[in-house]
């Protein structure tokens, strides 16, 4: 033949209404649903299900551990209290002294001036009381405990006073449930009236000792007593509590200047009288060694320079009360609130994929943060949340969530490794270990590749030959075609007797499985030849390996049930491959590729066979054999000289039964040149083949 080739010898695209390869009618595949992805919506469902309950466990369990470890255990109750002291000392903000309310303090220079230190001098009281009256001082709050007789004078002077007052006055109570004896209690109750009694209890925790609450009294013979500081501001037309409030203490201004304005009692009738015009004056004790109680202070300054006079604490009660400025209060709701927050802080962190060195830098970081947030919130509006149950939380959710999801994704990698380590290449086994959600098993529908195998006359010769030698020499055979398709990416389904069954585009998506899976045909042709060629130099006449590749839409996953795995793919496209395959018999060719597939390969040489109408199917396969790459220059001569004689053929040229004679005399070895010039010799014409067996 001297004509000139066709511009292009590739092939061209095949006909749109062809180019599939699909033999049935067009209906839209979405609305076809299988048993197999019902089943595998509904385990997704289930699992996702699952993971919410599982998330919801560690959450629920989280919360409950912080919160039962700062309730029940000791070390943990003592942490707690602690880390509040801490935000108490750092993060208060400096307050001016409070303008309404004084102390005068019973010093050791106090006691110095009086004749006896114990009990306090009812003179010293009486006086001071009397002086500020006439200053005109709104209120008057004695912590003192009035438990004993003293000299009957000063006795009677004193009680006289108290009767006679003419502004709110309330002095310190206790009863023998204070550690009172029945002495000190009876003469406390017959010395100080009822109505100007205030319990000086003060609330402390019973770990640290830290006074942190407003004590609200309680009932004494049927009769409410109040605390201390809520019987003064009960007498100043202030509500007291009715139940334990938390005591927010007033920051100094400064570290030398204490937060209320303090005089020594015995100088209290040198003071000019504006300094005590309209004040709360509080009397008591400022001794070293006496009445000394633990404020939040001592966190940061130590235990004896975080005390604080009892006197001064209850100023700090009585100035809340007085302003408000109560906290906020979490409350349980709130509380629980918190710890679930930082619980499902710790859960999101551990659900990152990241390295251990990673994995326990976030969680630092995380508890980080949380720590900022608990000073931070404590700085800008006063809440305490609990800080401690909070880092307990956080980290058994962080600790909890990292061991299921590492478990679970140690138990998916080993699942996904010894589910396709023998059935694909390792890079698409790694692939699928870095980033499992690429594996979507259950069913799902995707465009993939198949390839079909087969070895003509296997079974006959099987028969005919020594069991033990025909099995080794197909586990060679096997092995061989196996390693060809992991090495270009394939995924091997399922292997029949002799024939392979290879997938690609599944599992993980790869752009160009077409490509892939044309290439991996002709190294499989090329293996199976040279594997045949040696076989028959050894005596045994093993068959040739026919090939069918087409590409299409098909639905893929894990079908093999609950009991077993069997990732597979179902589908017109895996039929039409296993028909190409099959079509090869009857033609006498090797490797067909449908146009579906081919048309997605414009780097790759193919040649058209024919439009196959095979048993089963309506509308014809274009079928094309690709041509080897190890000789472009040949090939792409050779496919010129075939693809006009073709051109003749589909056009019913009468000429074309003599070129094909032509082409098949001078390549007897080509089987499409004999193919055809048979097909016309018989006085078949065009591209249409209709194959009788399937």
């Amino acid at each position: 033949m001297d004509t000139p080739p066709p511009a292009d010898p590739r092939i061209a695209t095949p006909p749109a209404e062809r180019a599939s390869g699909a033999a049935e009618p067009a209906h839209d595949s979405r609305q076809t649903r299988t048993p197999e992805a019902e089943t595998g919506n509904r385990r997704r469902i289930l699992r996702r299900l699952r993971e919410l309950a599982i998330v919801a466990l560690l959450v629920a369990g989280s919360v409950l551990a912080g919160d039962l470890a700062v309730r029940l255990l000791p070390a943990i109750t003592t942490a707690s209290y602690w880390t509040q002291d801490l935000r108490v000392a750092l993060m208060s903000r400096p307050q001016p002294q409070h303008p309404d309310i004084v102390i005068a303090a019973v010093t050791e220079e106090t006691l110095a001036t009086l004749p006896y230190r114990s009990p306090l001098d009812r003179d010293l009281l009486a006086g001071l009381i009397e002086h500020l009256q006439q200053a005109g001082v709104r209120a008057i709050g004695l912590d003192i405990l009035l438990d004993q007789p003293t000299e009957p004078a000063k006795d009677d002077r004193l009680r006289r006073v108290l009767d006679e007052a003419q502004i709110p006055i309330v002095v310190g109570w206790a009863t023998t449930k204070d550690q009172l004896t029945d002495r000190q209690a009876a003469f406390l109750e017959s010395y100080v009236n009822e109505g100007q009694r205030g319990l000086v209890n003060l609330m402390t925790d019973p770990r640290l000792g830290t006074v942190r609450w407003i004590y609200p009294g309680r009932e004494e013979n049927g009769v409410k007593v109040p605390g201390f500081a809520g019987a003064l501001a009960d007498a100043l037309g202030v509500a007291p509590p009715s139940e334990p409030v938390t005591l927010a203490y007033r920051a100094p201004p400064d570290a030398e200047t204490p937060a209320f304005r303090t005089f020594p009692s015995h100088t209290i009738r040198f003071l000019p009288k504006q300094w005590l015009q309209g004040k709360v004056v509080l009397v008591g004790a400022d001794l070293p060694q006496s009445d000394r109680h633990r404020t939040p202070w001592a966190a940061v300054l130590g235990a004896q320079a975080g005390a604080e006079a009892g006197v001064a604490v209850h100023a700090q009660a009585l100035a809340q009360l007085l302003d408000p400025h109560s906290p906020p209060r979490l409350g349980l709701a709130g509380a629980w609130t918190t710890l679930t927050v930082a619980s499902l802080f710790g859960l999101l962190l551990a659900s990152f994929t990241l390295s251990v060195g990673l994995q326990v830098a976030s969680a630092v970081a995380g508890m980080a943060v949380l720590w900022a947030a608990g000073f931070g919130l404590y700085a800008a509006a006063g809440m305490m949340v609990p800080l401690i149950a909070m880092s307990i939380s956080f980290a058994l959710a962080w600790a909890a969530g990292n061991a299921h999801w590492r478990g679970t994704a140690w138990r998916q990698r080993e699942f996904i490794r010894q589910a396709f380590s023998q059935f694909t290449a390792p890079a698409v086994v790694d692939r699928l270990i870095a980033d499992p959600s690429l594996l979507r098993l259950g069913g799902e529908k995707r465009e993939i590749t198949s390839l079909f195998t087969d070895v003509a006359g296997f079974t006959s010769w099987f028969e005919r030959s020594d069991p033990q030698e025909a099995l080794a020499i197909l586990r060679e055979y096997l092995s061989g075609m196996s390693q060809v398709a992991f090495d270009h990416g394939g995924t091997l389904d399922k292997i029949i007797g002799d024939a392979l069954h290879v997938l690609f585009g599944a599992p993980v998506d790869q752009p160009d499985q077409a490509a892939r899976a044309v290439r991996c045909a002709l190294a499989m042709d090329a293996f199976s030849r040279a594997f045949a060629k040696l076989q028959q130099a050894r005596g045994v006449h093993f068959g040739k390996t026919r090939i069918g590749v087409h590409s299409g839409p098909a639905v893929v996953g894990n079908f093999g049930g609950s009991r077993f795995f069997h990732y597979t793919a179902y589908g017109d496209t895996v039929n039409t491959a296993a028909r190409l395959e099959g079509a090869n018999k009857a033609l006498g060719g090797s490797v067909s590729v449908s146009g579906a597939t081919a048309c997605q390969c414009p780097e790759l040489q193919f040649r058209p066979v024919g439009a196959l109408l095979v048993v089963g199917k309506q509308v014809p396969i274009d079928a094309f054999e690709p041509l080897p790459t190890d000789n472009p220059a040949a090939e792409l001569s050779r496919s010129a000289n075939y693809l006009e004689a073709y051109a003749m053929m589909r056009d019913d040229d009468p000429g074309s039964l003599r070129a094909f004679q032509h082409l098949a005399a001078s390549f007897p070895d080509d089987w499409l040149y004999a193919l055809h010039a048979g097909r016309l010799a018989r006085g078949e014409t065009g591209t249409l083949l209709v194959l009788k067996e399937k």
